[in-house]
């Protein structure tokens, strides 16, 4: 994770100045009529976590940097025994080597693949795929060529994401020298694109035949997509000046060593970007709010971790998505914020370290008091839908019955019935799924590559039976096929 001082390496001789810029301890609760639920609290066996991804059933995936464990929380329940372990290189309590970053395939629920970014035994990062087979990781093949991403103690990147038209994107840092992030051969200090399941490189990638999609960047820990646009986002540590959030452009240079955060004088072959923090904040994690339980104001605001402070911050963006109109502290925790991202349960899902240190301990969640119970969240959970899969989220009662129905029109007022209003009359209806622990159920439902789906825009009702045999309508939800 971030190296304390937000400096370069030589510059951080000196331990004192280390424990000055550890996380305060100081917190403050997020807005009214949120509240932080505690999913897996510290103590409960999980170590130097750094990243997550939800697969399409629901279970969450977490990497241990450290212990080179890939853990699962089902249910809400972390389980005992790790679903994969991989051999790695951790480098140390403060370092920023070890298991990094993980991304579940868009086509998982036919071929179950899951792919890492890891340091290994050797010292080198690896781009890799591993396939689940009886519930556990199986079949670890390493993808990026020998040498090709060289690790050292500190910024080695590793955030994953999957692009709608099911394109991996791997987010690698300059290896501490900052020429790696403008040299067109070198896969450090990039952003890189590659289709699956064999990182081979896309034809419409900006540079024929390489990998890069973006370079001249310092030490990356966050890659999200835009809900409604598509556009990549990035979080982006600086040297000592500023920090930066950036929407990435095909082909653009984001400065780095040349630039770091606002530029003093325009210089128009280097990207701006969006935001820009000084004094630093060690900015991590991100995502998207994309769900039915918040407010309206939230949709589509972008959400990111401090190392520094222990901040969830929440930034409101402009109607086309490319200016920061508004930016709040959502969150003031204490400790340090490693990951935060969008659940198929309509909440944002967040990964914090109440004590400081690389790696996180606890999973948390925000809920907010106006989600209706029962209620209904659909989502894609690895941002392709079509070609990819769609996730259904009851919120009800444990050992609840779920029914969910959809249509391509929603009533324009409500149609009363005795189980609650109707929203949608039902032109078609998905296998019913029972709501087990953590009071939610999951249904995954694979969608057809067929591009006469794009941006279709479905309506969506559920029922809920609950066990003391009450029916009870969901909130309608409208989802939007994208891929």
């Amino acid at each position: 994770m971030p190296t304390p001082s937000r400096r370069p390496l030589r510059d951080l001789l000196s331990a004192s100045l280390a424990l000055c810029l550890l996380p305060s301890l100081v917190g403050q609760g997020p807005p009214p009529g949120f509240t932080y639920e505690i999913v897996v609290p510290p103590g409960s066996g999980l170590s130097n976590a750094t990243a997550m991804a939800f697969a399409p059933d629901g279970r969450l995936f977490l990497t241990e940097r450290v212990t080179g464990r890939i853990r699962v929380v089902r249910d809400g329940v972390l389980q005992p025994s790790p679903w994969a372990t991989l051999a790695v290189w951790s480098g140390g309590s403060w370092a920023e080597q070890g298991l990094l970053g993980i991304a579940i395939d868009p086509d998982f629920l036919q071929n179950r693949y899951v792919y890492v970014y890891y340091t290994d035994s050797g010292q080198e990062n690896r781009i890799a795929r591993l396939q689940e087979q009886n519930g556990v990781g199986t079949n670890l093949t390493v993808l990026s060529p020998n040498g090709a991403i060289p690790s050292i103690q500190y910024h080695n990147g590793g955030p994953l994401l999957f692009g709608r038209d099911g394109t991996l994107f791997v987010a690698t840092g300059d290896g501490l020298f900052g020429a790696n992030a403008q040299d067109p051969g070198e896969w450090r200090g990039k952003v890189l694109r590659f289709e699956v399941p064999n990182l081979t490189v896309p034809a419409n990638n900006p540079f024929p035949g390489s990998p890069v999609y973006s370079l001249g960047h310092r030490n990356q820990f966050g890659l999200a997509l835009h809900p409604v646009t598509g556009d990549l986002f990035q979080t982006e540590n600086g040297g000592a000046l500023m920090d930066e959030i950036n929407r990435i452009e095909p082909g653009g240079n984001y400065g780095w060593p040349s630039v770091e955060g606002r530029e003093v004088a325009p210089m128009p072959q280097f990207v701006d970007p969006l935001a820009w923090y000084q004094p630093t904040t060690a900015p991590t994690g991100c995502t998207f709010y994309a769900g039915n339980n918040y407010p309206p104001g939230y949709q589509n605001v972008f959400f990111f971790t401090c190392w520094n402070h222990g901040r969830v911050r929440a930034v409101t963006l402009d109607a086309a998505g490319q200016n920061v109109a508004a930016e709040t502290i959502f969150h003031d925790q204490p400790g340090s914020g490693y990951a935060v991202t969008m659940g198929p349960d309509g909440n944002l899902w967040y990964l914090t370290n109440q004590f400081g240190g690389y790696g996180a301990d606890e999973i948390g969640r925000y809920v907010h008091q106006n989600e209706p119970l029962p209620s209904l969240n659909v989502m894609a959970t690895s941002n392709r839908c079509v070609g990819g899969s769609m996730t259904i989220c009851v919120h009800g009662h444990t050992g609840g019955i779920a029914g969910t129905f959809l249509s391509l029109q929603r009533l324009q007022a409500p149609l009363p019935t005795p189980w609650g209003n109707a929203w949608i009359l039902p032109d078609a209806s998905l296998p019913a799924f029972v709501l087990w622990g953590d009071d939610r159920g999951y249904l995954a439902w694979q969608v057809a590559n067929d591009p006469t789906l794009l941006d279709l825009e479905v309506q969506f009702q559920a029922v809920e039976l609950s066990p003391a045999g009450v029916l009870t309508l969901t909130n309608p939800a409208t989802f939007v096929l994208r891929g």
